[in-house]
C-alpha cells in the first residue's frame, strides 16, 4: 500500500501504511472493543476511530460486514478487525481472557466514573437506538454493564461518542495519556 496521507500525527505523515501498523503494534494497550451491526454507519467510523485513537488491541465486529469507513479517516487500515456473523461464533472466536464490559445506560448499569477496569476488558457498544438488547443475550455474557450519566433533556449519548467517552476513561484511570 502507498504512502498515507490522511489525518496522521506528524511522525506518521508519508509513512507505508505497514510501517504505521508496527509502530502501532508496540504502542497498543490491552482492551479490545466489540461493535454490534449498527444501523447508522457513521458510528461504527467513529468507534473505529476512537479505538485508534487510544489504541486498542482489537476490534471485533459483529454483524454486517460492510460499513460507511469515510468517518474513519483512514484509521480502518492500521486496526487489527475481525468480524463474526453471529453471536455464538463470537462468543466462539473472542480470546477468553477478555472481561466483556458493555457500556449502555440500562436498569442496574453502574456508572463509569465509579468502576474499576479489569485487565483486559472488551468494551462492547450496542445498536444506536436498541443499545445492547439489540441482541438480548448480549447483556448476560458481560460481567458488567456501565452508564455514562448526563444532565441534558437527551435519554441517551450517541453510541460513537459513548465510546469515546468509555476508551478515554480506561486510558485515563490506567494512565497510559
Amino acid at each position: 500500500m502507498p504512502e498515507d496521507t490522511r489525518n496522521l500525527i506528524d511522525e506518521f505523515k508519508g509513512l507505508p501504511v505497514e510501517e504505521i501498523r508496527r509502530e502501532l503494534a508496540h504502542r497498543r494497550r490491552p482492551f479490545a472493543t466489540l461493535i454490534l451491526n449498527i444501523d447508522y454507519d457513521l458510528n461504527i467510523a467513529t468507534i473505529v476511530r476512537s479505538h485508534n485513537a487510544f489504541c486498542g488491541q482489537e476490534i471485533f465486529y459483529l454483524g454486517r460486514r460492510k460499513f460507511n469507513r469515510r468517518g474513519c479517516v483512514g484509521t480502518y487500515h492500521y486496526e487489527n478487525i475481525t468480524y463474526f456473523e453471529d453471536l455464538e461464533k463470537a462468543l466462539a472466536g473472542i480470546p477468553a481472557d477478555y472481561t466483556w464490559i458493555g457500556i449502555d445506560n440500562r436498569p442496574g448499569s453502574v456508572p463509569i466514573q465509579e468502576f474499576e477496569w479489569p485487565e483486559k476488558p472488551l468494551l462492547i457498544f450496542g445498536q444506536e437506538q436498541d443499545g445492547l438488547d439489540f441482541l438480548p443475550q448480549l447483556p448476560y455474557h458481560c460481567s458488567q454493564v456501565l452508564k455514562i450519566p448526563h444532565t441534558g433533556s437527551t435519554r441517551s449519548l450517541n453510541v460513537g461518542v459513548a465510546a469515546g467517552i468509555a476508551m478515554y476513561d480506561l486510558s485515563t484511570k490506567r494512565g497510559w495519556l
